[in-house]
């Protein structure tokens, strides 16, 4: 790959020498045109070495990391040749994900039988699937007249971003109501299993069987009854608080603050589940992945631990079509980065809550605003 300024810039150096030895003075002017020429071959013949002799290879520091970790990126450059290399330039990449002060890109030159590593951190700030790496390497001679791509295997990696769970102090209002409420139905539920085992109506449960999952046991009842009831899966499970997540995402114009606007309605949200699964009250989330909607039961801390791994694979969307599920339960609160008239609708709908992030674009009752100071999660009207 050949530079054409420098290559122009080069002959009329030469033109200019050529001038000065006709007109000026010839030994001198010839003695100009000699070292030029000499200089260029010279430069070329050691780029030329040292595309030969000079191996890169890239190192990534993680592949998991938190929001807010730190991942470096290192150009590892190696000369085995005995002649200083020519001067190698990469240019590095990052997407959204990440920010960093280091510079985007690096120009050195190794010397003979040595090697150079060339570093730059990348912090997390958005959760997802992010990637790091370097999208060029180029080996350019000393005068700038031609240069050489140099080919690195996984010259990129994909990091996962985990997204944080932030604290929220339960005594603060959205989060008070509903574990408060979610309480009152647990402690009513006690009493009414009674009856629901026996076919009456109520909250159904049944006997524990070899293989159901410790997560879905009723331990006020067991405790009752003597023996392990757990939950079922229909039915009974609408009477629990349930985390909807919209699929539809932020609609900021700028793409930093969409990102943002999105973080924050998931963090939320994993901020409450967070709250019910310490204070031991059941919950489930529902949410989208793909063209399919989950129902993932939330009853321990590490319930929400999993489901925060799982958020890597999650993707907001621009469509409106299948954002929301069909909503049935006043027990449902809906966290949305894009709290239109639809949105206002639905929970009226229903008589359930929302959380949104930015501030709701239709004021309606039931509807908060999420807000974030430092490490701690505020929900406010």
């Amino acid at each position: 790959m050949v530079n054409i300024r420098s290559i122009i810039t080069y002959l009329l150096l030469i033109a200019l020498a050529v001038l000065y030895t006709l007109f000026l003075e010839a030994p001198g002017g010839s003695y100009l045109i000699f070292a030029l020429v000499s200089a260029a071959v010279i430069s070329l013949l050691l780029c030329v070495y040292t595309k030969r002799k000079l191996t890169a290879r890239i190192q990534i520091s993680a592949d998991i990391l938190n929001r807010g970790e730190i991942a470096s990126v290192k150009l590892v450059l190696e000369n085995s040749g005995f002649l200083p290399s020519s001067f190698v330039s990469a240019e590095l990449f990052s997407s959204y994900h990440f920010t960093t002060s280091s510079p985007q890109k690096i120009r050195a030159a190794v010397f003979g039988h040595s090697s150079m590593e060339l570093a730059a951190d990348y912090k997390a700030e958005f959760f997802g699937k992010g990637r790091i790496g370097i999208s060029t390497i180029v080996l350019t001679d000393f005068l700038g007249l031609c240069s050489f791509r140099i080919t690195v295997p996984k010259a990129n990696a994909e990091i996962k971003i985990y997204p944080d769970i932030p604290e929220v102090d339960r005594r603060e209002g959205l989060a008070r109501s509903l574990t408060d409420a979610a309480a009152f139905d647990d402690s009513e539920e006690t009493t009414q299993s009674l009856f629901a085992v026996n076919g009456a109506p109520g909250y159904e449960h049944r006997k524990y069987e070899p293989g159901d999952s410790l997560k879905l046991i009723n331990w006020k009842l067991s405790a009752k009854r003597g023996e392990f009831y757990v939950r079922r899966l229909e039915g009974s499970s609408g009477a629990e608080q349930t985390f909807l997540l919209d699929k539809a995402g932020s609609k900021a114009s700028d793409r930093i603050a969409a990102r943002r606007e999105e973080q924050l309605a998931v963090e939320g949200m994993l901020a409450l589940m967070m709250q019910f699964a310490k204070t031991e009250l059941p919950s489930g989330l529902k949410i989208r992945f793909g063209s399919h909607w989950e129902t993932i039961p939330v009853v321990t801390p590490s319930d929400v631990s999993d489901i925060r791994y799982r958020l890597t694979d999650f993707e907001f969307s621009e469509d409106e079509v299948g954002r929301l599920p069909e909503l049935d339960s006043g027990h449902t609160v809906i966290f949305t980065a894009r709290c239109d008239a639809h949105i206002a609708a639905a929970v009226s709908g229903f008589d359930g809550r929302c959380a949104a992030a930015p501030r709701c674009e239709v004021p309606a009752e039931n509807i908060w605003t999420i807000t974030r100071d430092e490490d701690d999660i505020r929900f406010i009207r």
